[in-house]
């Protein structure tokens, strides 16, 4: 690539280190064939004055950056548990079928390259995959020529072809009975008009929000019992006041790294309603007192990425951002940072790390972020779903926002649905709804021919529950105490089909896989587990190896750096709560599992491990 472009490049998005991963994303894609060559890496080092070594590092760490020359087209099939369960092994066969390639390979004419990949977000139309950016759901191994031959036509596009299917509102369950309050305006305010979203009293609450005093809604924050939607459920206005006060440039901090496979509800918020989020955040900066705020989008949200941008854009030129906002002398602006592929990055330390162009290594703690965060200034963290739900708080009160939930846990829940239901998607209801009325109410029951075996609750980091707890409220506090945990909301329903065995080597290849290495024992104990899991599936493991899985993911819990190495241990133990005599019959090399056979054949063969 010739040094001219690279320096244009660079000029367009700014020298700062922390612009790298815009920056890099370009070139990648002006390469014509998705790749950061050597050549390039040395050019951006030169002119940003940066060691070579740093930029190695960079692209290495993350996963949607390659150094070697894939295609015009690279095409990411989903391998993580919702597409799993409902046949993406068969969609890769289709696909190495039609073009003559593996898992790692390219066509000869240059056009096509096959990758696997982990969650693509769009879980309700499992099976799934990308091309490029252009997302496809509900995919068939019948459906894959017809999808593919027509991009034979195309020029490469920033997910301008995605499939209908995976549209927002397409995914969000048309049910009367649900508590909308988030969803409320799906469907409704056009997400590319400003103006719609006023018109239906967007932006009302801020005004309101400025006309009281900072602590006042830090107070309203609290006295709703809002607590955080992305995993934790740490109280959002306790957080909020642990932000050190004083003249400081101070940030808010937008987590929508939504990485977890099977949980695709901020993809959906943000692509449906972004004037909500951009309203949300103005209103934490004012009560925390930050003139900044930064929304971390996965970088496969290419569509997330370009609404919520004309969003921003839009709430700007109507004096929702800037400068004196309102005439309240309030001036707040938000912008947007992108992932690279980095699933570590979900947690908010690597996210900061990774919003300031190095890798998405955690960092110790304390201090916390609200002491020293990005740029090593104080920053609030908070997730899409936490973030949306201030402005309705603000605008009806604490006390209805109480009004549904139970009293540790108010408010409503949304809740992703996947696996052998007759209807999936995205549903909001008041938290603490029991698998069983998800399961039947909004899932409308089992798929014709399958039976409940299992649900997965809260994606990989979280557990499994069977049939004796399907009574059980799906809160924040509630499920901790069997041992899984309600995360982001997933809810992955397998039936009999599945195999407990094989669906646990899915997570742990994922948990290996996503592993950024920092931390001895998570660097090491996942590719351990994963071993383990993989001589269960080959039917080589002794009955001893069991227990050993459950060892050393206990030693992971205590002795990891952050949530990702302590993971682990939580679906190994539920899963083996329920099914433990399934891993004894793997110990049979006798054993026939056409489950484990086809993940082995498919993920673990010498092309696919590329």
């Amino acid at each position: 690539m010739k040094t001219e472009k690279i320096r244009k490049t660079i000029e367009k998005y700014g020298n700062d280190q922390e612009h790298l991963m815009l920056i890099l994303r370009e070139l990648e894609h002006q390469s014509g064939k998705n790749v950061l060559d050597v050549a390039t890496l040395e050019a951006v080092a030169g002119e940003m004055n940066l060691p070579e070594s740093a930029l190695a590092g960079f692209v290495d760490f993350y996963t949607m950056f390659k150094t070697k020359p894939r295609a015009k087209f690279v095409i990411r099939v989903c391998k993580s548990g919702p597409c799993h369960v409902m046949g993406s092994t068969t969609i890769f066969d289709a696909v190495t079928k039609h073009l003559g390639i593996g898992i790692g390979e390219g066509t000869k004419d240059g056009m096509f390259f096959l990758e696997k990949c982990e969650c693509l977000g769009v879980c309700s139309v499992a099976p799934a995959m990308m091309v490029n950016y252009d997302l496809h759901g509900n995919l068939t191994p019948k459906r894959i020529k017809t999808i593919l031959d027509s991009y034979r036509k195309k020029k490469p596009t920033a997910g301008e072809n995605c499939g209908p299917e995976v549209e927002g509102k397409a995914c969000v369950i048309d049910d009367k009975r649900q508590t909308k309050r988030l969803l409320e305006q799906v469907g409704v305010v056009d997400p590319l008009k400003i103006d719609s979203y006023i018109g239906k009293g967007g932006y009302s609450a801020l005004k309101k929000a400025l006309e009281k005093k900072p602590a006042e809604i830090i107070d309203i924050v609290k006295d709703s019992g809002l607590r955080g939607r992305g995993g934790a459920g740490f109280p959002a206005g306790m957080k909020w006041s642990f932000v050190t006060k004083g003249p400081m440039q101070k940030y808010v901090i937008c987590n929508a790294d939504e990485g977890e496979p099977g949980t695709f509800k901020d993809r959906i918020l943000m692509e449906e309603n972004p004037q909500l989020l951009v309203e949300g955040m103005a209103i934490c900066g004012y009560a925390i007192d930050a003139s900044m705020g930064y929304i971390y989008v996965r970088g496969e949200y290419r569509r997330s990425i370009e609404r919520l941008q004309a969003a921003i854009d839009q709430a700007r030129a109507k004096g929702m951002l800037g400068e004196n906002i309102m005439g309240s002398g309030f001036s707040f602006d938000v912008f947007i940072k992108e992932g690279g592929g980095a699933y570590v990055c979900g947690e908010e330390m690597s996210l900061i790390n990774s919003m300031e162009g190095v890798r998405g290594y955690p960092r110790f703690k304390p201090p916390f972020p609200g002491g020293a965060g990005f740029k090593n200034l104080p920053s609030n963290v908070n997730n899409v779903e936490t973030l949306m739900s201030v402005p309705m708080i603000i605008e009806k009160g604490a006390e209805w926002y109480r009004s549904v939930g139970p009293t540790n846990c108010s408010g409503t829940k949304l809740y992703c649905l996947s696996g052998k239901l007759n209807r999936t998607g995205l549903v909001e209801l008041p938290m603490g709804a029991t698998l069983k009325e998800i399961i039947d109410v909004y899932g409308k029951g089992m798929k014709k021919g399958s039976k409940f075996k299992f649900a997965q609750v809260g994606g990989s980091a979280g557990g499994v529950l069977g049939k004796d707890l399907m009574s059980l409220p799906l809160d924040i506090d509630q499920p901790i105490k069997q041992g899984v945990t309600l995360g982001s909301g997933v809810v992955l329903v397998c039936d009999e089909q599945t195999c407990a065995v094989d669906f646990l080597l899915q997570i742990l290849s994922f948990f290996e896989h996503e592993s950024c290495g920092q931390c001895v024992p998570c660097r090491v104990g996942t590719v351990q587990l994963h071993h383990l899991a993989k001589k269960f599936a080959s039917r080589t493991a002794d009955p001893s190896d069991i227990d050993l899985m459950v060892q050393k993911a206990e030693l992971m819990k205590k002795a990891s750096l952050c949530a990702l190495g302590q993971s682990p241990i939580m679906p190994i133990t539920t899963i083996l709560k329920y099914f433990r005599k399934e891993f004894e019959k793997h110990c049979d090399s006798g054993h026939k599992c056409a489950a484990c056979d086809a993940s082995l054949r498919r993920y673990y063969s010498s092309a696919a491990t590329h």
